[in-house]
């Protein structure tokens, strides 16, 4: 058997195996050996297929094995169909057989809300020592549609028969994932690998997307999770998709409370920060999905490998109101629809089509499709594919069947083999009643979805998908940039005073302080009012908490009295706390107040979160999320995401602020995090006052929290 993956990756064996064992093979085909049985014989798998099980002889007309020992062939894929404490003596057994891989069919070994060693643990513990590795477990196994594999179960291994082609799916829920796979399928996809990974207590979804990256034979991945162990990991695959052109479509679910219930409770995943994970997703060119529809849709675009140069599309349509939508759409997903260039519109001039007022989106006549019409429409396919200000071309045929639709898929085949660039098409009548014009899409490329808005999705994806591959192409090793840090031989939250001087050490511009004893004599400083009053101790993290901060002192008469008022109300609210002194700022009052916050979260490790202060963080959340470290690019991103973006523009006569200068704040703390990710717990710059153009951030108030 000759694998599918382009050279020897580790999991070549458990894709393409020589031989399956399949330990607790039952003849009663409702069992789950039983099960997988059935599907290898039905299917045509070509290797050895050993059953195991100690009270048969033979199973389906197969020599049945009474243990693994006894295999007299070659096997690389065990499928485990026994309760758990065989399962874990069959799995040191495969070990000793030199089985490569075992896929875990039982939910039994991980019990919910135990605490301590669970039989889970003594698998991991088993195959690690034997040298397995493992599918599952609590999965329905692997499916490899070329070659006929089925180590699998349930759904995975039932009618209909799947058609081979390029998609793989890997998929931490085995029914969902595999409902999935039957959508698309339905909707003309050919299918690759299929993995159902379980409770992945060993291997996970990453590893499982890598090497379907890797199989020359898959050009898009469809994955379902609820939750990872490892983000960074998944991350990395994702900057791998970009790198060799394979997407990965990916649903994230458990995201709200009950869904993080129900997820634990179904395959054991952390679903963690559904912030965070989107964030992540994005950081990365992973493409996040949400519904059955967009996952087919998107896999119909992806599967041919065209890509867009950029955002600017044009819109061809017989429908306004198809075209009004997709205008819409348009304009929610950051793509633009731009008036042809005059060499473009002279051109279309000449033919003397009927289409209204506007070019883009250009209105078509009804019958512009017939036999009369066509060449006009050919020409005009051509002059807005050869347009320069033109990516991509979406056409929307609508309900046009028979001749006039093959009409339009010729012309359309026509113009994207001249030209290069994506068509998508729009087209809601049934593939039986356009036979000729669908295999003429077919054959050409151009992929033929459902609705306006799908049309719209799918142009953003290829724009954005192609924008991240090239931010990739260009992106150094920012992890390994950066000196080691100097941090106090301390832990827990430093005071504001170590925090600041820590930040402004790593290019973090911080606010001119001044640290006074309690009866320090307040004349003649060196500060410009108004003033800010705050108590300075390493024991009072949250200063307005207990009255430690006094704003707006306008004056040195009014200093002296701020700073008695700050320890009068610090010495009621804390009596315990160790007060080093008084810090006295000045205070900034020509910028809008920002904040910047760094933890270290358990899926992806150091996150920055940035946002506005005040009710946009209190009460909108208006919070935008990167993991560490990121370059500048990534944090202009971050302010650009923001609901308030507009502030920084300026607003009501107010200067526009100092963008670049937030994004310097951002790249410095996202490097200090990250070369600290083992010393900071935590970091919170609240406020960072952002300044007109210019003028600069300024860190006003810092706390960093050592683990």
């Amino acid at each position: 058997m000759v694998s599918a993956i382009s050279f020897m990756h580790p999991f070549q064996k458990l894709f393409s195996p020589r031989g399956i064992a399949i330990i607790g093979a039952q003849p009663d085909p409702t069992r789950g050996g039983g099960q997988t049985l059935r599907a290898l014989q039905a299917y045509g798998y070509t290797g050895r297929i050993y059953p195991v099980h100690p009270r048969h002889r033979d199973v389906n007309g197969l020599r049945c094995y009474a243990s693994v020992g006894e295999i007299d062939g070659p096997c690389d894929v065990a499928v485990v169909a026994i309760p758990p404490l065989d399962a874990i003596e069959a799995v040191r057994e495969c070990g000793r057989k030199g089985i490569a891989f075992a896929i875990m069919y039982t939910g039994a070994f991980r019990v919910p809300g135990r605490v301590g060693p669970t039989l889970e643990d003594d698998l991991k513990l088993a195959a690690r020592e034997a040298n397995v590795r493992l599918i599952g477990p609590n999965c329905l196994g692997v499916v490899n549609v070329a070659e006929n594999v089925y180590a699998s179960f349930g759904s995975m291994s039932r009618e209909p028969r799947l058609r081979s082609g390029s998609v793989s799916l890997v998929s931490q829920s085995g029914g969902f994932g595999y409902s999935m796979a039957l959508r698309c399928f339905a909707d003309g996809a050919g299918l690759r690998y299929l993995v159902s990974s379980g409770n992945e207590c060993d291997i996970t979804t990453p590893e499982l997307i890598d090497a379907c990256l890797d199989d020359s034979g898959t050009s898009v991945v469809v994955a379902y999770i609820e939750g990872v162990k490892d983000g960074r990991a998944l991350m990395a695959v994702g900057r791998k998709a970009l790198r060799l052109g394979k997407p990965i479509l990916l649903w994230k679910a458990g995201n709200s409370e009950e869904g993080k219930r129900a997820a634990a409770s179904h395959t054991g995943n952390v679903t963690g920060s559904y912030d965070i994970y989107r964030a992540a997703l994005k950081q990365s060119g992973i493409i996040e999905v949400n519904s059955f529809d967009v996952v087919s849709e998107l896999v119909k675009t992806f599967s041919y490998g065209c890509r867009p140069a950029g955002r600017r599309v044009s819109l061809m349509s017989g429908s306004g109101g198809a075209a009004a939508v997709f205008a819409d759409c348009a304009a929610t997903m950051g793509f633009t629809l731009p008036q042809p260039t005059g060499v473009t519109l002279d051109a279309l001039q000449k033919l003397d089509l009927d289409i209204g007022d506007s070019v883009n989106p250009m209105d078509c006549a009804p019958g512009f499709l017939g036999d009369a019409s066509a060449p006009k429409f050919v020409a005009a396919v051509d002059a807005m594919l050869a347009d320069p200000q033109i990516d991509q071309l979406c056409v929307f045929l609508m309900t046009i069947l028979g001749k006039p639709a093959l009409n339009g898929a010729r012309a359309l085949a026509a113009g994207a083999a001249r030209h290069g660039k994506p068509i998508l098409v729009c087209s809601t009548i049934p593939r039986e009643t356009a036979v000729e014009a669908y295999e003429v899409f077919d054959k050409a490329g151009i992929p033929v979805l459902s609705s306006p808005s799908n049309v719209a999705l799918a142009a953003a994806a290829l724009a954005t998908f192609s924008e991240m591959r090239g931010l990739a192409a260009s992106c150094t090793d920012i992890e390994a940039i950066g000196e080691p840090v100097e941090l106090p031989q301390s832990h827990g939250a430093l005071s504001e005073t170590q925090s600041k001087a820590l930040l402004a050490r790593y290019g973090v511009p911080v606010s001119r302080d001044l640290i006074l004893a309690a009866d320090a004599d307040v004349s003649g400083l060196t500060l410009a009012a108004p003033y800010v009053v705050k108590i300075v101790s390493a024991d009072i993290p949250h200063k307005t908490e207990v009255g430690g901060v006094r704003v707006g002192v306008p004056d040195e008469p009014s200093l002296k009295a701020a700073i008695n008022d700050v320890l009068s109300s610090v010495k009621r609210a804390a009596p315990d706390a160790r007060i080093d002194g008084v810090m006295v700022s000045e205070m900034l009052t020509d910028g809008v107040e920002a904040l910047i916050g760094a933890v270290n979260d358990p899926v992806f490790g150091p996150v920055i979160a940035f946002g506005l202060g005040g009710i946009h963080t209190e009460v909108l959340k208006d919070l935008a999320y990167r993991v560490a470290p990121f370059d500048r690019q990534t944090a202009l991103s971050m302010v650009s995401e923001l609901r308030g973006r507009a502030i920084f523009d300026g607003v009501r006569g107010k200067p526009a602020l100092d963008i670049d200068a937030v994004a310097d704040a951002l790249v410095a703390v996202s490097q200090l995090v990250w070369r600290c990710k083992d010393k900071i717990a935590e970091i919170d710059i609240n406020p960072l006052i952002v300044r007109p153009r210019g003028l600069g951030a300024v860190a006003v108030d810092a706390l960093v929290v050592l683990k």
